[in-house]
């Protein structure tokens, strides 16, 4: 587990156990993790970055961009906030392996299942199938490979500068084995036409610089300040582009077969926490204790210090 205390600029890193059990190997702030979900956030930033030069708007109709059934209605907007009818995932994936679940679900199978799909109500549901169609969409209007694009628009301008997309054929020394809860080392998981939906794998030192960098930029910089803005959405839960509202705090979780993460942060007074871990354990309750508690610290902290 790899955990960051980030305040505004400064950061502690607290880290326990091993990125590979069988040889001992520790974990440490460079040792990359699959961040699952957490991807989501990332890949509505190289969205928004899409409004910055005219391309995409939020209102603009999603069949505007790539040819699909006139039933298909949804917007930007919709897509970023879950609220498009996209069922979670493709009918026409398939789920028989789910050591590997998406690294053989290609552009081919997408395109067929966006002419097939029914969409259901507009209402808030959680969709890897709409995230993943977002970064082919980033892929169709930029025609670049999603890892090139998100390295550009999002990874690298963030200071995340060994996160990388985790799409097949990738591989790094740096990478730890993620496990099952009854210990059983699992596949990685790699993807390729859906990697819009969790293919990012980055370091606590990355995730550590991204929240810095927010705390940094979102006064000057419309982009971001766009990022942590929730959007007009009907019903619960509230959500800017991406990320999930709870009060002050901006937040997204993330699993895979092997790996579990959580990021919780609030803006406003520059604290965050990111956990990750090779233990496929959900994180959220602790990732919340944690940033409420730190945050509390902080603020009897600053009281004593006047």
């Amino acid at each position: 587990m790899a955990i960051a205390l980030v305040r505004d600029q400064q950061v502690e890193y607290r880290l326990h156990g091993f990125a590979d059990i069988d040889h001992k190997v520790a974990v440490r702030k460079d040792t990359l993790f699959e961040i699952g979900s957490v991807t989501k956030p990332l890949i509505a930033l190289a969205s928004l970055s899409m409004l910055q030069n005219g391309q995409w708007a939020l209102d603009q109709s999603i069949p505007a961009l790539v040819a699909l059934k006139p039933s298909h209605k949804y917007s930007l907007a919709a897509l970023l906030t879950h609220r498009s009818g996209l069922p979670r995932l493709p009918a026409n994936m398939p789920l028989h392996d789910l050591t590997a679940p998406y690294a053989t679900y290609k552009r081919d199978d997408l395109l067929q299942s966006l002419q097939q799909t029914p969409l259901g109500d507009a209402d808030f549901s959680y969709s890897n199938y709409g995230y993943g169609l977002l970064g082919f969409l980033l892929e169709l209007s930029l025609q670049q490979p999603l890892a090139d694009i998100m390295r550009q628009r999002v990874l690298r301008p963030l200071a995340m500068n060994s996160a990388e997309l985790q799409v097949p054929g990738y591989t790094n020394k740096n990478r730890a084995n993620g496990y099952a809860l009854n210990g059983q080392k699992m596949a990685h998981w790699h993807f390729d036409a859906l990697a819009g939906a969790g293919a990012v794998v980055a370091s606590v030192e990355d995730m550590a610089q991204m929240l810095s960098s927010i705390f940094r930029l979102q006064q000057t910089d419309a982009l971001i300040r766009q990022w942590l803005t929730p959007l007009d959405v009907d019903g619960e839960p509230k959500m800017t582009p991406g990320w999930m509202s709870d009060k002050n705090w901006l937040w997204h979780s993330g699993q895979t077969a092997g790996f579990s993460s959580v990021v919780v942060f609030d803006p406003q007074s520059k604290t965050g926490i990111v956990i990750l871990s090779n233990l496929s354990a959900p994180l959220n309750r602790q990732g919340f204790e944690l940033a409420q508690q730190f945050s509390q610290n902080e603020k009897v902290q600053e009281k004593t210090s006047k």
